[in-house]
């Protein structure tokens, strides 16, 4: 299978090219065990045989998918957070007003920042951080600097139609994610909150769109 290597800050991260076409199945089951293992046992402590036995497949298959541990890394990060971007949230919206898109995007925020295993991978995410990795950077490149550009991109639109007075939206989209998710984020990292309930992550929402909508609804 021919591959494409891609070169980043972070290092280099090999990607699939051209050539035999992927088992959708396989690959599903492939990211899905990647997941688990890098959760369960940390980036260093996951092994491409690790993964193969957990999926279900030869080791040859998981080369096949992927060219590499780091890929397979960015490749399970991305299939996780691209569900959770705001142009899927913004798809689900009927009536489209400031407060419904706004609603929709946090609520979407905080189901992605408040799972259990997104809080395990921040966990990971800083430990490995404290020893010098460079795991920080694909993570961030494989999906939330995406997430990023897509809600600076949301509040770009409100701001064109005159809703919302912002002088950096990417700057404000920042201030956005950090009212969804604190304090109960950092608290739950560091295990004295227990997960937010369905009631509280609603609260944690209606604060979070009445605080923005205060600082730049013109």
């Amino acid at each position: 299978m021919e591959t494409i290597t891609h070169t980043t800050d972070a290092g280099i991260v090999d990607r699939p090219g051209r050539g035999r076409p992927r088992d959708e199945r396989k690959n599903h089951a492939i990211l899905e065990a990647a997941s688990d293992l890098f959760l369960e046992k940390g980036f260093d402590g996951t092994s491409m045989d690790g993964v193969a036995r957990r999926a279900g497949v030869s080791k040859q298959t998981v080369y096949s998918h992927f060219s590499s541990k780091e890929q397979l890394f960015s490749e399970a990060v991305n299939a996780a957070i691209a569900a959770y971007y705001p142009d899927k949230a913004l798809a689900a919206v009927e009536a489209h007003t400031l407060e419904a898109d706004l609603r929709a995007v946090c609520h979407m925020l905080a189901a992605l920042l408040m799972d259990t295993r997104a809080i395990a991978m921040f966990r990971l995410l800083v430990a490995a951080g404290a020893k010098g990795s460079t795991l920080g950077e694909i993570f961030w490149r494989s999906g939330p600097e995406e997430l990023h550009g897509q809600l600076t991109d949301f509040l770009d639109g409100w701001v064109h139609r005159g809703e919302l007075c912002i002088d950096n939206t990417q700057k404000a989209g920042r201030q956005l994610i950090a009212l969804v998710k604190e304090p109960a984020h950092f608290r739950i990292s560091i295990g004295i909150q227990e997960p937010l309930s369905a009631r509280e992550i609603e609260e944690c929402v209606e604060d979070a769109v009445t605080s923005f909508l205060k600082l730049y609804r013109t």
